[in-house]
């Protein structure tokens, strides 16, 4: 047998996500290019698409400066880079006769920075502002020693005075007391960047009316471009949703068989494309996999918070039944005192990783024995002895273990509520789960937030997603049921 042949027969393990497959049983394709600029045009649609979901799903989205974390890399590097600035401003500013390539750079930059600081009809503004920061006319004045860059510092300080947010004022009327010229410019520069992102926040709430209207198809599009680069250089851009999609049909089908539900109490979901649907959904707040699906990735972020959130809620509300059970059930119905355990467990809990939950609990059971025996006291009632305080402590700390009956209980109460909300159209409100009456508003309001995400979700995607569960369900058209 030959090399060449040798080559041919031998299979090669590699591996996957699920395991390993015979690299010799796939046929060759032939190799397929794309652009830099294709992947720059991609990466930047990608970034269009989430800033426009941003604005639309979120009122209160603003944008923010970008901070780099403190002690890195490049945070290092900005502010050495910033220091190097100043620094050969000052050494130029003090050369005799002075040096101006810095000074005209900087003035180069303010005068972008003022032009993004007024509205696109001020034309006149905008026209003062190219004539007097003409840099051409700059460069003669310099040429002919009648340069004076303090008449530059003072015309910003007067343009920033009059264009400024009122919450700016003080901070500008500040700068007239500076009288170093770098000291000046430096503080120019630091508030002309809070202005600049002040009018592009106020540009964001007055179109967000216009965004929103817009969104769903402007979002839409922009994927289906994304896609169509991606299938350019033979990557599938769906291919996570479908999988996401797939292990929803197969948990629907087994649920009719009469298995659980990812953790829901329900025993009468039919195997439809909308169950299927919503139970995709109802896994994004138990993720267990590596990669999500390409259609919720602008999202995810937000998924993630409001599982975070609910677990979170699930835990407070566990102890909270644990904690006002035997021997301290005569303080259940002080709904005072109860609210009052419920805040102090959230603030105990608060910032929290799941991971440290085991050890937050410790310190909440050592806290609520603590209350409970002061509240007993108050109320004329024996306080709780040695034993009972040890016993009591271990049931709170239990809580968190794997499996614990009341926590699992309430969980899939939960996703019970908020599987049965994302198909609920009647006018008749749903009743919330029992048990959790101490969290029930909060958990009224991330079930809200996480079914307008899920709706916002249907709208841009709906038709996608019916087409890969009608292939799954070897059907023809779901659109109409998935709406």
């Amino acid at each position: 047998m030959s090399d060449n042949q040798n080559d041919k027969s031998e299979s090669r393990d590699i591996p996957t996500a699920s395991g390993t497959f015979q690299a010799a049983s796939i046929p060759a394709s032939p190799p397929r290019f794309i652009s830099v600029e294709q992947l720059m045009d991609a990466s930047n649609l990608l970034a269009n698409i989430k800033l426009a979901h941003d604005i639309s799903v979120d009122d209160n989205f603003e944008l923010a400066p970008e901070q780099p974390p403190e002690g890195s890399l490049e945070k290092r590097v900005a502010e050495t880079m910033r220091r190097a600035f100043w620094d050969m401003l000052a050494e130029q500013l003090a050369q005799e006769p002075p040096e101006y390539s810095q000074a005209l750079s900087l003035i180069q930059d303010i005068k972008q920075m003022l032009s993004k600081c007024i509205l696109p009809h001020q034309h006149s503004l905008r026209n003062h502002i190219n004539e007097v920061m003409d840099l051409q006319l700059i460069k003669q004045k310099i040429e002919n020693d009648a340069f004076d860059i303090s008449y530059y510092a003072n015309f910003t300080i007067d343009f920033m005075g009059r264009m400024c947010a009122p919450c700016r004022s003080e901070r500008v009327a500040k700068l007239k007391e500076l009288t170093d010229v770098v000291s000046i410019f430096r503080e120019i520069l630091a508030v002309l960047e809070v202005m600049v992102l002040d009018m592009a926040n106020f540009t964001i709430s007055v179109m967000r009316p216009h965004i929103k209207q817009q969104s769903v198809t402007y979002e839409r599009s922009k994927f289906e471009e994304v896609r169509r680069t991606q299938e350019a250089a033979g990557i599938d851009g769906l291919e996570y949703t479908r999988e996401w999609l797939e292990r929803s049909y197969d948990v629907v089908e087994d649920h009719v068989e009469g298995q659980a539900m990812y953790g829901t109490t329900l025993t009468d979901v039919q195997g439809t494309p909308v169950n299927v649907l919503h139970g995709a959904y109802i896994e994004l707040l138990n993720w267990e996999h590596t990669h999500y699906p390409e259609t919720c990735l602008v999202d995810q972020e937000r998924f993630m918070q409001i599982s975070y959130n609910l677990r979170k809620l699930t835990l407070t509300s566990s102890v909270l039944l644990v904690a006002l059970s035997a021997p301290a059930d005569r303080l259940s119905s002080h709904t005072q005192f109860r609210d009052k355990l419920k805040a102090d467990i959230l603030a105990i809990l608060s910032d929290v990783a799941e991971a440290e939950y085991k050890e937050k609990v410790v310190n909440i059971s050592e806290h609520l024995a603590l209350e409970v025996n002061k509240q007993l006291q108050v109320l004329g009632h024996p306080q709780l002895t040695q034993q009972q305080l040890t016993e009591y402590q271990q049931s709170i700390r239990a809580v968190v273990e794997p499996n614990h009956a009341v926590y699992s209980l309430l969980r899939r109460r939960i996703m019970t509520f908020i599987f049965q909300s994302l198909g609920h159209s009647s006018s008749q409100p749903l009743q919330l789960p029992g048990g959790i009456g101490a969290v029930s508003d909060d958990i009224a309001s991330y079930c809200g937030k996480f079914l307008k995400l899920c709706s916002y979700n249907k709208a841009v995607f709906g038709a996608t997603y019916s087409d890969i569960i009608a292939s799954l369900m070897n059907m023809t058209d779901l659109s109409p049921r998935t709406k």
